[in-house]
């Protein structure tokens, strides 16, 4: 019997905008998500920990870039104020970060990280990058 976990988060397609990239991009996001998910539960050793959030932070830079790219490239007239969420989702990341590393893993760490990655990444998806979708007509 194999001992999987539980599903902290899992890709839906109805959160497909309708460029290739952008949507590769978010699914790689929602996977990173729950190998962190799956590592906080697990209680992995601290580094792996740390690994996985310095993934997660990098890939999360790479993508807000190439989003941007994408909506600059369509002339998306929002993109200035998407810059400024994605500015401050990335602070957002680095807050949870540094607060998994400084105060180590507990299961109230734990929680608070996993509502806000969730609603991080389905909030954003939802609410902001689907009306980019709208934008573009797909």
């Amino acid at each position: 019997m194999t001992n999987t976990l539980p599903a902290f988060i899992t890709w839906d397609d109805s959160w497909c905008i309708g460029v290739a990239e952008i949507d590769h991009d978010h699914k790689q996001l929602v996977k990173l998500t729950q190998k962190l998910f799956g590592a906080l539960i697990s209680s992995q050793a601290g580094e792996h920990i740390k690994e996985i959030m310095h993934e997660l932070i990098d890939y999360t830079r790479h993508h807000f870039n190439n989003e941007e790219k994408v909506m600059a490239a369509h002339d998306y007239p929002e993109l200035a104020s998407h810059k400024i969420l994605h500015q401050d989702l990335i602070r957002q990341v680095l807050d949870v970060s540094d607060r998994i590393l400084t105060e180590g893993e507990s299961e109230q760490i734990g929680d608070d990280v996993f509502e806000f990655l969730k609603s991080w990444l389905v909030s954003h998806i939802i609410n902001e990058d689907l009306r980019f979708r709208d934008f573009l007509g797909k």
